[in-house]
């Protein structure tokens, strides 16, 4: 039977509130025995079979249409791609020093009478059919192991790209993970996010750097992401973890606000710039961040109707400020949409929060006292 909280006037279901804050795995393998780049057709190459150690079968358990997944081989001498890139299955030592299948991608050469770089990038597409974010590419948490080797002798480019999100047509909002490379400086990570016009890249709408958490070079590390792709830009989010450290974590837009029913297609493997190859094992895909993760965020995480109690806030609607009518002093609050994404949070640092800077509409607030065990929420409007 569905569950109901009343908040105030308002009844609100458990499900709707819960919904973002369950994390759920969706695919995972280790690119073990089974799991092969099928050949067979020219340009697109698909991970097929089923890996062994975790049961889950490329690409059918993927999310999005899994019939648009593949390796999408960007080289100018399409008759001699393999020239220039390639991809495969294959044995090696893994990060614990055990023998491991990963998947290897590598650029090989630029051709000289191409005009773009040569690159080999996995694509998965969104379902153009579902109004479910995770399944339109829209948002999303991947978890892999990684080894790469960069080019420093590359007198071209400065930069490589091994994450890639894009709206489809190549006409909308573009966002990628970068590591940086220079002559003055060690390479360094970039998240950025910039515009997309006709397939090609428009102004920068964001950028940010971490020079302090080193590129790993030939040696094993874990990547993590989470994304959310949202027109607003006190919605979408994109955040980014290297062997548990918090590399980015940036609230901001994250799609076309004129497009912002576009899919992404997203690309979590690629050798794009001046990444010589990379080894790619442990690769896991969830809706949202596991609470194991550093990235892990609970709007509600609702368990027990019993463990939640009304909160009233005031006045509503609100155009600046929310006032409690009791002293929470120090308790941790969050403030979310109705889909489940957190747009502020803070501690209670008097009885009232500055609400001015969100968009008009409906939101959500909750914290948990830890000396009654209990949750306290709220449902509340900004005009």
């Amino acid at each position: 039977m569905k569950k109901h909280i009343k908040l105030g006037l308002f009844t609100i279901s458990i499900n709707a509130l819960a919904a973002q804050s369950t994390s759920n795995l969706l695919f995972k393998s280790s690119f073990d025995y089974n799991v092969v780049v099928d050949k067979t057709v020219s340009w697109n190459h698909h991970l097929n079979g089923t890996d062994t150690l975790t049961n889950f079968t490329f690409p059918n358990d993927l999310p999005g249409n899994f019939i648009e997944d593949y390796f999408n081989y960007v080289v100018g001498d399409m008759d001699n791609y393999f020239e220039y890139a390639n991809a495969e299955i294959v044995s090696t030592t893994g990060y614990d020093g055990n023998p491991t299948n990963a998947l290897y991608i590598e650029f090989i050469k630029d051709d000289p009478d191409f005009t773009s770089y040569s690159r080999v990038q996995y694509v998965m597409y969104g379902d153009s059919l579902s109004d479910n974010a995770v399944q339109r590419m829209n948002q999303g948490y991947v978890k892999y192991k990684i080894k790469t080797h960069l080019d420093h002798n590359d007198t071209i480019s400065d930069w490589r790209l091994p994450i890639e999100w894009k709206d489809m047509d190549d006409d909308g909002f573009r966002m990628g993970l970068y590591i940086y490379d220079s002559n003055t400086s060690s390479p360094y990570w970039v998240v950025k996010g910039q515009y997309m016009i006709d397939g090609e890249l428009g102004d920068d709408v964001w950028q940010f750097d971490n020079y302090d958490i080193p590129v790993i070079e030939d040696d094993w590390f874990e990547l993590e992401v989470y994304w959310y792709g949202h027109p607003d830009s006190n919605i979408g989010r994109l955040k980014v973890a290297i062997d548990g450290q918090i590399l980015f974590d940036v609230t901001n837009q994250t799609k076309d606000p004129d497009n912002p029913n576009k899919m992404f297609y997203f690309m979590p493997f690629k050798v794009y710039g001046t990444v010589g190859y990379s080894w790619i094992t442990d690769f896991e895909y969830w809706n949202i961040p596991p609470s194991s993760s550093i990235l892990y965020e609970s709007s509600l995480d609702v368990e027990n109707e019993d463990k939640l109690s009304n909160l009233v806030v005031f006045p509503i609607p609100t155009n600046s400020v929310l006032n409690f009518p009791v002293n929470n002093l120090g308790l941790e609050y969050k403030i979310f949409t109705a889909s489940g994404e957190i747009v502020k949070k803070g501690v209670l640092e008097n009885q009232m929060i500055d609400v001015s800077s969100l968009e008009t509409g409906i939101y959500f607030i909750a914290y948990f006292d830890k000396t009654d065990n209990i949750k306290h929420c709220a449902k509340f409007i900004k005009n």
